[in-house]
């Protein structure tokens, strides 16, 4: 009767370093393709409130679309990616180790760069949209708050550009160190050898 349950065949399957590190795997490609349909219909409502907008407005907006098509699209390929290297084995590591390693480093990259993308895409909307570009912008900034925050004027653009570009480079940073702090941690096989040679 178990055999067709669904919970003991998951619990199962988890309980293998092959089957945990496929189920995650497969979980980050679902994420990339529910982010890319997400990012899409984002992309399209964009255009929706540009062609409300002054002429000055919608070239500033063009050009934060084609800044948050870029970041979107990195977001989703560096997803795929890092869900072809969480279902590759790491020899004498634990499978949710190598796992949290690539999660880590993941959400580093997506977040760190997609920060610097809009951040400067955000600057050239403001500058050209004023008070106009908050319309589009508080879309995101409940995933980044900085671009919610900025004035409407030449510093305020600027200012997006060096927030951007700053949180970006430290949320790479600080998930790249969390993923190395991680590889750090002794391995089961070194570990098992060394209580051995004791």
């Amino acid at each position: 009767m178990e055999k067709y349950l669904l919970a003991p065949l998951l619990i199962s399957k988890l309980g293998q370093d092959d089957g945990f590190r496929s189920c995650f795997s497969r979980l980050l490609k679902a994420l990339a393709a529910v982010g890319a349909v997400a990012a899409l219909i984002v992309f399209f409502l964009g255009w929706k409130e540009l062609f409300e907008m002054s002429s000055e407005g919608m070239i500033g907006g063009i050009i934060y679309q084609l800044t948050f098509a870029v970041a979107a699209y990195l977001a989703v390929h560096f997803t795929l990616l890092r869900a072809a290297e969480a279902k590759k084995s790491a020899p004498g590591r634990p499978a949710a180790l190598s796992v949290a390693v690539v999660v880590l480093r993941l959400a580093g990259e997506a977040w760190g760069f997609a920060s610097a993308l809009l951040g400067s895409g955000a600057a050239v909307y403001v500058w050209f949209a004023g008070r106009e570009a908050r319309v589009l912008l508080k879309k995101m900034a409940v995933f980044f708050p900085f671009l919610k925050a900025s004035p409407a004027s030449f510093t305020g653009g600027a200012a997006l550009i060096v927030q951007g570009l700053l949180y970006g480079a430290l949320a790479l940073l600080l998930g790249y160190l969390l993923s190395e702090l991680l590889q750090l941690l002794p391995a089961s096989g070194s570990s098992e050898e060394g209580a051995a040679e004791q």
